[in-house]
């Protein structure tokens, strides 16, 4: 027993839920009339999901099922000798919440049975989460693009980096943020589905697999992760019933509107966003393989989308997403779920531009795409007792090929006259698997010490890896039609213009393979005294990262690039001086080592659990992603060079003694004699002709670029929250919720000397000047007599780097919310919130290099820049204000109607120039950009959009219905200007006075798609 006790406090102590909820519970209690508690009252919850489960309630009349799929048609029987038989019907479980029912016993005979129909509570009194769950009533009703991003764009309190109409960005991920930043963290059924290496979702999905999707901002407890937004989808599964659902959807071109106004297009704006044609179709089918026992469910779905970007470039994406899911429930107690999910994206024209204008082919790294699987299995020990292993694993991966040479066996060509790559371009590929593993316990005790407990424990081991390559062709690319002189063949010490020379390059194929491991633990007791709740939780997270061993080519002599364009001499004596390399694994002391203590209070005013009152202090860690190997990273894994070519036999093969360097003096080199011995002058032509890494000892590594401090650890998010729900009345429920949050523990690098211990910090920069009044056409506006600053004289180039905290810095958000929401019930539903808050960054003391900005940015506000994609610019999110509303209306005649608006603050606009002062103190430091006003002080005009749609319902009797639907998207076509370029007008040079012009000087970047139409057909049988 001893040895028990040590392995479960061990356990619950060592390692992380994060956040994967994907089901709910319902909490109840069984009173006579008068209010006092019944014991020893058999209650039994049945349900289309579930297996009749029963158990008996307490000395207090407390009983709980946990762990429930989310549905609608719960119901629960209550049997008591002396009493009446008690049904309730229809009782919603929605994921991560608890519903808390009372249930009220008449005395009688037990024979005499009577149905009690009431709503279930839309408030939630033991938890302090601010969160949001939407039905699949909610999801598939309204006007939406059908992604999980539209849908968080509708969520109180987030921002959204792109504007999705009619499904015009639903090829593209958005990104997104909420109550000041954080970490989003995504999950399905369970598995976490965070991309170890970009921190977003590894997949996309097929909107008809959601049967609900929860979005937590805040107050959360100790399963929760990081500070911010938790995205928990919870896919459909099968049940008692045979049911089979389907949908098509078109949008086309034909029916889409054209909002590019006069004043747009003498402005230069030549384009939205255009939609020629969208598919989105789809098919899912489930039932009992035996009924009350084994379920199964499977799904298939396409968006297929058919789009042109912003430069009139087609840019094309087909998803493809396969999902499967099997529940068993042979004993009552015990459940179990196996889960497969497969997403599949084909791009067609990703990056496209000038220099390859047919872009990349994207495809995912397996042939039917990313995979997601997870094996769980849950066993309550009566009703006090739950506990849930579950190992999961995702397959992240992709690979971007290029279109005109998807094969990749053509000698990578670019046009430098032209400047366009004729037959290739490079490749990229991602391979991020993580495995996951855990176990998860809930233990009650309605009576411990005089106090009602749920104690809560887990602990889950993830093994996250990021594997990265991109290469050229064989490692070798040449360039042609040289725009610029090369050697000096004359012999007059200048370069010349050689007819018919190229240039050739070599080097090893870029790759990374790095992993993480992290071990996480809490432990939580929700404590319940009459209305009063306290909740207190610990959790701790290890996180530790090392780079694993992987294998650099470079001079690959069988592929065709080599075997079609050089000799064989001549890739033995490259070969030989630039090989290929097998880095091994390297660790450190780095970690991540982090203590996140929670605290939760709520207390029911009212009584009757509708009016709440919660409070709630947290501190969150951060996700590491697996780009913090890379600090281990040695030096000399690059390593590259580069050659004239002349062909003097004209054979057009590579010949080893026709490749040149040139000396100081534009001299001709030769690099290989006749043998293929290396003969050019290599200190000369080091950083010109060849570099990063040591060319005498070719295979040999230096120490990484980056030193880690020890003060190195998880970013912090801390948070206070306070909150204040009440169910008005049945199924309408408001909130009103106050925060604050402070953001802080970050790290950054700096120019350091590791021999010395110097670096270069703020003590290194002196006053290099004032920013002017004027600058030739351009006012400095309230920089105007500011200092900006510049190295100081005798400061040195510093190539290497120390990562450590960043003293002093920090953010801060404070925000008040309403929100208020209205299940679907006699004939409306409604989602409404509106939101004020301010977010600002403070660099203290030390919290800075260059004082230069810090006017202009210091106690100001802050936004985050992101959203850059298919021809998109970064845009600075941060609105003061939101408004949101959704909701739909029951007509007559099976008719309905719904509909979204959306409104927020335009986003932020900087404004600066930059500073070239040929006169500074250091010749290394002669440039700075200068804000010219403070941050925030403009912004794009405030942003506004309607969704409408329209929908009849063909009823087939009590088997299943059809929807016919038209949905408007934009309806009243504005062409509001989404993004801009900032007002960066250019680089002024105090010393001649003069401005070099920026080309994108607050160019249009973006314009709300134009109005459209689609049509679509479900059904569900």
């Amino acid at each position: 027993m001893r040895k028990l006790t040590i392995f479960l406090c061990v356990l619950a102590l060592a390692i992380p839920a994060l956040a994967q909820q994907r089901a709910g519970n319902i909490f109840g209690k069984v009173l006579d009339q008068e209010g006092n508690a019944l014991p020893g009252a058999s209650v039994t919850l049945t349900g289309s999901l579930t297996a009749p489960v029963s158990t008996i309630s307490s000395a207090e009349g407390n009983f709980r099922f946990l762990s429930l799929s989310p549905s609608a048609n719960y119901a629960l029987k209550v049997e008591l000798q002396g009493f009446k038989t008690l049904t309730r019907p229809d009782i919603i479980v929605n994921i991560g919440k608890n519903t808390e029912i009372s249930l009220i016993l008449e005395v009688g005979a037990l024979e005499e049975e009577i149905t009690v129909t009431a709503t279930s509570p839309v408030v939630e009194t033991k938890k302090t989460t601010v969160t949001q769950t939407v039905t699949r009533e909610v999801l598939q009703s309204l006007p939406t693009a059908r992604d999980p991003w539209v849908i968080l764009q509708q969520a109180a309190g987030v921002q959204v980096d792109r504007e999705n109409v009619g499904g015009s960005e639903s090829g593209q991920m958005s990104g997104f943020i909420a109550r000041g930043g954080g970490t989003e963290i995504w999950s399905v059924d369970g598995v976490n589905t965070e991309d170890p290496s970009s921190i977003s979702s590894i997949t996309y999905y097929d909107f008809d697999t959601f049967e609900e999707m929860n979005i937590t901002q805040g107050g959360g407890d100790v399963s929760v992760a990081t500070g911010g937004i938790q995205v928990n989808l919870v896919t459909r599964r099968g049940g008692n019933k045979l049911n089979i659902g389907g949908r098509f959807y078109r949008t086309d071109k034909k029916f889409q509107g054209d909002n590019l106004t006069d004043a747009l297009k003498k402005e230069g704006v030549v384009g939205t966003n255009v939609i020629r044609a969208i598919k989105d179709y789809g098919f899912n089918i489930g039932g009992p393989l035996i009924k009350d026992k084994i379920w199964w469910w499977a799904s298939y779905g396409v968006q297929d989308i058919w789009s042109n970007n912003l430069y009139g470039n087609k840019d094309d994406t087909l998803l493809q997403n396969y999902a499967a899911k099997v529940n068993v429930q042979l004993l009552p107690q015990n459940r179990f779920e196996a889960f497969l999910h497969v997403g599949g994206k084909e791009k067609f024209g990703r990056s496209a531009g000038y220099e390859c204008p047919l872009g990349y082919h994207q495809l995912s790294k397996y042939y039917f795409g990313t995979p997601i699987f997870k094996v769980e299995d849950e066993h309550m020990f009566g009703d006090s007792f739950l506990l849930s292993v579950k190992y999961a694993f995702s397959g992240g991966g992709f690979q971007f090929l290029p279109t005109v040479d998807e094969k990749f066996e053509n000698w990578l060509t670019r046009d430098d006259t032209a400047g366009i790559y004729q037959n290739g371009w490079w490749n990229y590929g991602a391979d991020r698997p993580t495995h996951s593993a855990r176990i998860l316990g809930n233990y009650f005790n309605d009576n411990l010490f005089g106090l009602s407990h749920e104690i809560k424990f887990g602990a889950e081991y993830r093994n996250s890896t990021g594997a990265h390559y991109s290469t050229a062709p064989g490692n070798t690319q040449r360039n042609t039609n040289l725009n610029y002189a090369s050697m000096d063949i004359t012999g007059d010490g200048e370069p010349d213009y050689v007819p018919g020379i190229e240039r050739l390059g070599v080097w090893r194929g870029w790759k990374d393979n790095n992993n993480i491991k992290e071990y996480t633990g809490y432990l939580s007791d929700t404590i319940t005294k009459g209305r009063f709740n306290l909740i207190l939780g610990l959790r701790y997270s290890y996180m530790k990262p090392e780079i694993m061993a992987f294998t650099m080519s470079s001079v690959e002599k069988n592929h065709p690039a080599w075997q079609k364009n050089f000799s064989s001499a001549t890739a033995d004596a490259i070969a030989k001086v630039l090989p290929g390399l097998n880095v091994p694994a390297r660790t450190g002391d780095y970690k991540w080592a982090f203590l996140s203590p929670r605290i939760g209070m709520t207390y029911d005013l009212s009584g009757d659990g509708k009016t709440i009152v919660k409070l709630s202090a947290a501190q969150y860690g951060d996700w590491m992603g697996t780009g913090e190997a890379s600090y281990y990273e040695p030096l000399g894994l690059g390593g590259w060079m580069d050659f004239y070519w002349r062909d003097t036999n004209g054979n057009r093969m590579v010949d080893v003694t026709e490749l040149y360097w040139t000396s100081l003096t534009y001299a001709p080199n030769q690099v290989f004699d006749a043998s293929g011995n290396l003969i050019g002058n290599v200190a000369d032509n080091e950083g010109v002709m060849w570099g990063d890494y040591d060319l005498t000892n070719p295979q040999a590594f230096s120490s990484p670029r980056y030193t880690i401090d020890k003060s190195v650890n998880s970013p912090r998010v801390q948070e206070i929250l306070l909150s204040l729900e009440r169910e008005v009345i049945p199924d309408l429920g408001v909130a009103l919720d106050f925060s604050y949050r402070k953001f802080d523990n970050f790290n950054w690098t700096l120019p350091y000397d590791p021999t010395t211990g110097a670096k270069t910090d703020k003590n290194a920069y002196t006053q290099a000047g004032t920013i002017p009044g004027n600058m030739t056409s351009y006012s400095g506006k309230d920089a105007a007599g500011k200092p900006y600053y510049l190295l100081k004289a005798g400061i040195p180039s510093r190539f290497y780097r120390i990562y450590e905290q960043q003293p002093d810095y920090y953010r801060d958000f404070m925000g008040a919310e309403l929100r208020m929401t209205k299940r679907l019930s006699n004939k409306w539903m409604l989602d409404a919130s509106f939101t004020y808050q301010m977010q600002k960054e403070h660099y203290g003391d030390n919290g800075y290099v260059n004082a230069t900005n810090l006017w202009a940015r210091d106690g100001l506000p802050w936004g985050r820049a992101m959203g850059a994609s298919s021809g998109k610019i970064n845009v600075n999110v941060f609105s003061r204000w939101l408004f949101k509303v959704s909701g739909l209306y029951q007509l007559p005649f099976d008719f309905n109607i719904s509909g979204s608006f959306n409104a927020r603050e335009g986003h932020i606009i900087l404004e600066s120039m930059q500073i070239t002062n040929y006169a500074a103190p250091n010749a290394t430091n002669r440039s700075t950009t200068v804000d010219l006003t403070a941050y925030g002080t403009e912004r794009l005009p405030v942003f506004y959009n309607l969704n409408m749609r329209l929908e009849k319902v063909l009823r087939a009797g009590d088997i299943g219905k059809v929807y016919i639907m038209a949905d408007l998207f934009n309806v009243l076509n504005s062409s509001l200007m989404n993004r801009r370029y900032d007002r960066y007008h250019g680089t002024y040079y105090p010393t001649t006075g003069t401005v070099s012009k920026n080309a994108t000087d607050y160019k249009a970047n973006e314009v709300l798609n134009p109005r459209v139409v689609r049509l679509g057909v479900r059904f569900q049988f």
